[in-house]
């Protein structure tokens, strides 16, 4: 795709094979299964199993995999280039790289931001009676992230002839072109992206250690970085220009997405449809024993906090007594009153979701 303009069609591109289309119709059908526990999601996203999910988020990722997945094999010639498929710049720029892409890796760097706000710097509160300006407040960081796939495709909307993306045509065969500079900024803003997630995710790796929720950011950050990974090494041998590299690629895309939604979507979705009961009652569960992980973490940050104690504290501490249940219960009571705290004495999250849950089971 990213070959000079000189060039000839056949001397990038070859043309589809039989199994290659077959491989795209069969990926094309995956895709929109993968619609199912997205409308499921957004349909049921109260339910509280399914609204730990960050449904609007999460939903997001799924729907703009989605788009990328089928557009890039569109590109690709997959599906040849006949009618409305070969206008390039509409689906190299703005199909592909803002709606695609630019979607979904905004969105899994928001989810971050939000773990991070809510277990780092504890700023989650509304600060205005305001709707708008609450929404703005919070999701900033994702529009921020997409603009500059919004002002890449306007640039490469208007540029004419054989600039950016174009649909290249030689004795009868037909291939959009990408250039190389366009290319390469699709790459360079994927592995930024991919390099930011990682970034916010090692900042918050103990977290991943103690919070059910936050284990699957891994998983998120695998799946992507592999897409990431094989599509860059495909392209560098050239091989997106045969046959094997575009299946290749087909599949990887739509393995790791489909395996990706049906990692955050598929328990919630199969809980509620077989069986909603049990699926709530491991939700609160853990959710309890997340509570529990946290009031340990605080008690023992408090007990660490002893060893700063003052100057004419120093000589009262020593190695042998500082963990001693009498001197914290003396010096910090209610350091002691959170870790000795009993698992009935945790307060039920029902209320956070609904003030009748019941009626959700």
């Amino acid at each position: 795709m990213s070959d000079q303009a000189q060039d000839t069609a056949q001397d990038i591109f070859l043309p589809p094979t039989t199994a290659e289309t077959v491989v795209f119709y069969i990926s094309l059908a995956i895709n929109l299964a993968n619609f199912f526990p997205i409308i499921y999601a957004l349909v049921y996203r109260k339910f509280p199993p399914m609204r730990a999910q960050h449904v609007g988020i999460t939903v997001s990722i799924g729907i703009g995999g989605i788009i990328f997945n089928i557009s890039y094999n569109l590109v690709e010639g997959m599906a040849k280039y006949e009618g409305v498929l070969g206008v390039c710049k509409f689906w190299g720029a703005w199909v592909m790289f803002t709606l695609g892409l630019g979607i979904v890796m905004p969105a899994i760097n928001m989810r971050l931001v939000l773990f991070y706000r809510i277990f780092v710097t504890g700023n989650t509160y509304a600060r205005s009676s305001s709707r708008i300006k609450n929404f703005i407040r919070r999701f900033w960081p994702f529009f921020a992230l997409w603009l500059p796939t919004i002002i890449t495709s306007i640039v490469i909307s208007a540029l004419p002839g054989r600039q950016g993306a174009w649909l290249l045509e030689d004795h009868g065969l037909r291939a959009c072109n990408f250039s190389y500079g366009y290319t390469y900024w699709i790459y360079a803003y994927f592995a930024a992206q991919i390099v930011l997630s990682w970034v916010l995710y090692f900042r918050m790796r103990k977290i991943a250690q103690a919070f059910n929720g936050f284990r699957v950011a891994i998983w998120t950050l695998l799946i992507f970085t592999t897409i990431l990974l094989s599509s860059m090494i495909i392209n560098i041998i050239k091989g997106a220009n045969k046959s094997w590299g575009r299946i290749t690629i087909a599949l990887v895309n739509v393995v790791m997405m489909t395996a990706y939604i049906w990692l955050i979507l598929g328990p919630p979705v199969i809980g509620h449809i077989f069986r909603r009961e049990q699926t709530m009652r491991k939700f609160m569960n853990s959710l309890h024993k997340d509570a529990l992980i946290a009031q340990q973490t605080r008690a023992v940050d408090m007990q660490s906090q002893l060893y700063c104690a003052s100057d004419s504290d120093v000589y009262d501490i020593s190695p042998m007594n500082v963990h001693d249940e009498s001197y914290i219960e003396n010096n910090h009571p209610a350091a002691m009153k959170e870790a000795n705290a009993s698992e009935y004495d945790f307060k039920s999250p029902h209320i956070t979701f609904s003030p009748n849950s019941r009626y959700m089971l």
